[in-house]
């Protein structure tokens, strides 16, 4: 009588702790959307006036103006076309900077060729590549990608060399002790040592890819966010500015969740249970 007792008293506080932490869980989570439920509280509260005595459009005109995106067919393959440029060009801004940085941070002579230029190419605004950009590759998505790309190269590039800087070289001379092949280095020290350094550029990448967007799609497009946010600027159209002002957050915040998804795969020591 008393084991059974003490069992169920067992499996009672087990399922209340269980209860407890789907509980905090559920709390945290709604936690970290009460400052945006706010702030769109308070845009609610601000924009209660006529629409004459005020210059931001209401939630209501924004949901508005998406309705009429929509009816016009241009909402969805313009957020289509853009989620498209940023993935193409950060994935060859990656492809680019990878190796650069790998090379600028593992040894002195590809520090010596490599990092002065990828300064140089770092600290040029990249909407002043633009006109360069449409000579050589003219005005189609190639050159889109391109100037994403190129902004994404900078800071990709940074954290991967200093992660390869910051890797301990005694670990490779362990290696090399052990007659280990340079693949096995390569994949287990290198690829694994610079890991965490390559998940932050990554989150830093991102964001400058959203911001390279709405630099390309001002030049010659006739679809995407920027296109649509440029259109609102010229017909004076606040609400369909507001709502690629919110197509960009959304996105950005889409991108952060994937570039989390890929650290909690890729980083099994950073998950919190």
């Amino acid at each position: 009588m008393n084991i059974h007792f003490r069992e169920r008293k067992t499996e009672c506080i087990a399922n209340s702790k269980q209860a407890n932490k789907k509980a905090n869980k559920s709390l945290k989570s709604f936690s970290a959307w009460l400052s945006t439920i706010v702030i769109v509280f308070c845009w609610f509260i601000i924009t209660l006036g006529p629409v004459e005595n005020r210059a931001l459009p209401s939630p209501f005109e924004v949901i508005k103006a998406f309705v009429d995106l929509h009816n016009e067919g241009i909402l969805w393959p313009s957020l289509a076309i853009s989620i498209f440029r940023v993935v193409a060009g950060l994935l060859l801004g990656i492809a680019f900077a990878l190796p650069a940085g790998i090379l600028s941070g593992g040894s002195a002579i590809g520090e010596t060729i490599i990092n002065k230029p990828s300064h140089m190419i770092r600290s040029i605004p990249f909407p002043a590549l633009a006109p360069l950009l449409i000579i050589f590759l003219g005005v189609d998505e190639l050159m889109k990608i391109m100037l994403i790309a190129v902004g994404v190269f900078g800071p990709m590039y940074v954290n991967i060399r200093d992660g390869v800087r910051n890797i301990d070289p005694r670990l490779i001379e362990l290696a090399k002790a052990y007659h280990i092949k340079k693949s096995t280095i390569f994949t287990t020290i290198f690829m694994r040592g610079t890991l965490a350094n390559f998940m932050t550029g990554l989150r830093f990448s991102i964001s400058v890819a959203w911001v390279a967007l709405v630099t390309c799609e001002t030049v010659n497009s006739s679809i995407g966010i920027g296109y649509i946010l440029s259109r609102a600027q010229q017909f004076f159209r606040p609400d369909q500015m507001m709502a690629c002002i919110i197509m960009y957050a959304i996105a950005g915040l889409g991108s952060e969740i994937t570039a989390n998804i890929f650290e909690y795969l890729l980083m099994p020591e950073r998950r919190i249970s």
